[in-house]
């Protein structure tokens, strides 16, 4: 009987040395550091190793359901926060105030594709062209588009503030019509990148979308 033999049995007989314990004392195996230790010993530093990655992967899964619900938490203060607003300016004021105050969010517009003198109010309104000349890059549909800015560009997206940035930009549309676009920046230019996840930004687009359906558009 040759080593072949011998693994081939004990695959076909896992239960072999739960049979014959008394041989488990027996047998010797090689450790990393060149030491001898017992098949039992090197079993129990296998399980303990694997005892380790559960415990790290049980604590990820928990912190990532933790961020899940803290997301959730927020995404639902965004939508309470907007749905009592019924003329534009208030659901603006309600967004910019969400999007700071929860979301911690260093600025915030809101853009309606309109020519400014149709409506009153303080909302700003220009023309789709406009803004697509300006931000063409940035603007895509169904998705929302991140990255670096100049300081006049940042400043015709948050009116204000002359500097070197970086913004997030999502289109609002309804029934494959653009409405306007929802803004988010940072004075980090690095900080909205083509790495960072816009999936909240969307869905925020998707919600002023359908108030802008209902509420008044003076």
């Amino acid at each position: 009987m040759d080593e072949d033999d011998i693994r081939d049995f004990l695959v076909q007989n896992p239960d072999y040395f739960q049979k014959n314990p008394e041989l488990l004392g027996l047998i010797e195996v090689p450790h990393a550091t060149g030491a001898a230790v017992s098949l039992v010993e090197r079993q129990v530093s296998v399980l303990r190793d694997r005892n380790v990655d559960l415990r790290h992967r049980l604590r990820d899964l928990g912190s990532t359901a933790k961020d899940n619900d803290q997301m959730f938490a927020d995404t639902r203060q965004l939508v309470l926060g907007l749905l009592p607003a019924t003329t534009v300016d208030e659901l603006e004021a309600a967004l910019i105030r969400v999007l700071r105050d929860i979301f911690d969010i260093e600025y915030a517009s809101l853009t309606l594709f309109e020519d400014a003198g149709e409506h009153k109010g303080s909302v700003r309104r220009v023309p789709e062209s406009q803004l697509k000349g300006k931000l063409g890059a940035l603007l895509v549909r169904g998705n929302a588009g991140c990255g670096a800015l100049r300081a006049d560009d940042f400043e015709f997206l948050f009116p204000g503030a002359t500097l070197v940035g970086s913004a997030a930009i999502a289109l609002i549309e309804n029934e494959g019509k653009a409405l306007g676009a929802l803004s988010v920046g940072s004075s980090d230019a690095s900080h909205y990148d083509g790495e960072m996840g816009t999936l909240f930004l969307e869905f925020a687009a998707e919600v002023i979308a359908g108030l802008l359906k209902r509420i008044d558009p003076s």
